[in-house]
C-alpha cells in the first residue's frame, strides 16, 4: 500500500514539475551571411546579463558563468530559430552574437563599438551603452513563448573616419 502511494506521489510531482516548465522559442532575423556561427545566451539575472555584455568582446559568451543556458549554431543567411526548453516561469534576457570569423567573441573597433552582428531580446537598445536587463527581459509563464530578435550590423568606419580617429589619437598623445 505504501509503495503504491509513493509511486502515485512521484508521478504527481513529476507531472507538476513538467506542467510548470515552458519553452522559449527564438526567431533571429537578418543573419547577413553563412559565415561563422550564432552564439546565443539566456540570462536569468541582471548581473549575469550585464557581465555577458561587459565580456562579450573579450571572453565571448561561451565561457560565461552568469549564463543560464547557451548554444552555438552555424550561421545561415536570412532567418534562424532556436529554442530553450523546460524553463521555469520567470524573466529572462537573450543575447545573440553573429560571430562571423569564428573567434568565439563579439569583435569591436578601437572605440568598443561592435563590428559583428548582435541582438538583444525585445530588440532593446541603450543610449550610448548596452541595454539593461529590465529593457531586454521577457516573461516566460507556464505556457510556451516566442520572441523575435533582429540582428544589428554596425556600418564599418569609412577611410575618412579612420583617418580622423587616427589624427585625433595622434594629437591627443602629443599633448604634454
Amino acid at each position: 500500500m505504501m509503495r503504491k502511494a509513493a509511486s502515485a506521489l512521484l508521478i504527481v510531482v513529476l507531472w507538476a514539475g513538467t506542467a510548470q516548465a515552458a519553452e522559449l522559442r527564438l526567431l533571429v532575423k537578418g543573419v547577413r551571411s553563412d559565415l561563422g556561427e550564432l552564439l546565443i545566451g539566456l540570462y536569468a539575472t541582471p548581473e549575469g546579463f550585464a557581465g555577458a555584455i561587459a565580456h562579450a568582446t573579450t571572453n565571448g559568451l561561451a565561457p560565461d558563468r552568469g549564463r543560464l543556458i547557451g548554444m552555438a549554431i552555424r550561421a545561415s543567411a536570412g532567418e534562424q530559430s532556436a529554442a530553450f526548453s523546460v524553463l521555469p516561469p520567470g524573466r529572462y534576457a537573450v543575447i545573440v552574437v553573429h560571430d562571423e570569423n569564428d573567434d568565439g567573441r563579439l569583435d569591436a573597433n578601437a572605440l568598443g563599438v561592435p563590428t559583428e552582428g548582435y541582438a538583444v531580446s525585445n530588440d532593446a537598445r541603450g543610449f550610448l551603452s548596452a541595454p539593461s536587463f529590465a529593457a531586454a527581459a521577457v516573461t516566460v509563464g507556464e505556457g510556451d513563448a516566442c520572441i523575435t530578435l533582429s540582428l544589428i550590423y554596425p556600418a564599418p568606419a569609412s577611410d575618412e573616419e579612420l583617418s580622423d580617429f587616427n589624427s585625433f589619437i595622434g594629437s591627443a598623445s602629443a599633448q604634454p
